[in-house]
């Protein structure tokens, strides 16, 4: 009697660890279940975010391009081809050595677009006189003051190109909107940091109203390509001071 209550107790006992294994087994299973659903919907959170960001990137790129194409444009209809219109208009009364001088500064506007466009090697000239060359093709138009103490540092072209957009794009707002009589620029580099800062004399604007502008959007994707801490002080009538500074590598 004795052998056969035991046999009972063992062959529950068998029945329950079976239970057991098959309720951990399950409960492992539906782990696994929920964990690689949790992962799938990670995954396409994460292409929905990266299509996301693509389309974002090629929209901003987009509206940068047609903005450079306007203001090629611009530059075209407004200086280049009025100065040859008002040849043409006058190529009858004009004196050879007048009409020589017209063609010359028409040249000249042709070779400034360009350099705003492209400028030259920059593994071949040094920021600060890259900045001078263009800073003095806008001193003609508004005062301005550039004061730089640089050391002969390596200074990677990548650099030197965002820098040289980021200040033609802030001069080029400040011509065009600022309504100011001068533009001071500043640039230090020495063996460690490098510090750029334009400050003018202009009306202001109202940070807020223009954060989301395509001109600062162009400044902050710049200084982050080469890793810029920046800083846009700003009131209306008090003018615009904007400071940058990074870490030479």
């Amino acid at each position: 009697m004795w052998r056969w209550e035991n046999q009972d107790q063992i062959v529950l006992w068998i029945w329950i660890g079976i239970g057991l294994f098959f309720l951990t087994t399950l409960f492992i299973t539906l782990l696994v279940i929920n964990y690689l659903r949790s992962i799938k919907k990670n995954k396409q959170k994460v292409s929905q975010l990266v299509r996301n960001t693509k389309k974002e990137y090629w929209e901003n790129t987009l509206l940068l391009q047609e903005k450079d194409r306007e203001r090629l444009a611009e530059e075209l209809h407004d200086n280049i081809i009025s100065q040859l219109n008002l040849i043409r208009l006058n190529l009858t009364d004009k004196k050879p050595e007048e009409l020589n001088r017209d063609l010359k500064k028409s040249m000249q506007l042709i070779r400034e677009l360009s350099h705003n466009l492209t400028p030259p090697d920059l593994d071949e000239v040094e920021l600060a006189d890259l900045i001078a060359d263009y800073l003095e093709q806008v001193n003609k138009n508004i005062e301005v003051i550039f004061r730089h103490i640089t050391i002969r540092t390596p200074i990677s072209s990548p650099v030197k190109l965002n820098l040289f957009r980021i200040v033609q794009e802030l001069v080029t707002n400040i011509l065009k909107h600022a309504e100011a009589t001068r533009v001071d620029v500043s640039l230090r580099i020495s063996l460690n940091y490098l510090m750029l800062t334009i400050e003018d004399n202009g009306r202001g604007f109202i940070m807020e109203t223009h954060s989301g502008g395509i001109g600062l959007r162009n400044i902050q994707s710049r200084a982050q390509k080469i890793k810029a801490i920046y800083k846009l002080k700003t009131q209306p009538e008090k003018g615009t001071k904007f400071i940058a500074c990074m870490a030479i590598q």
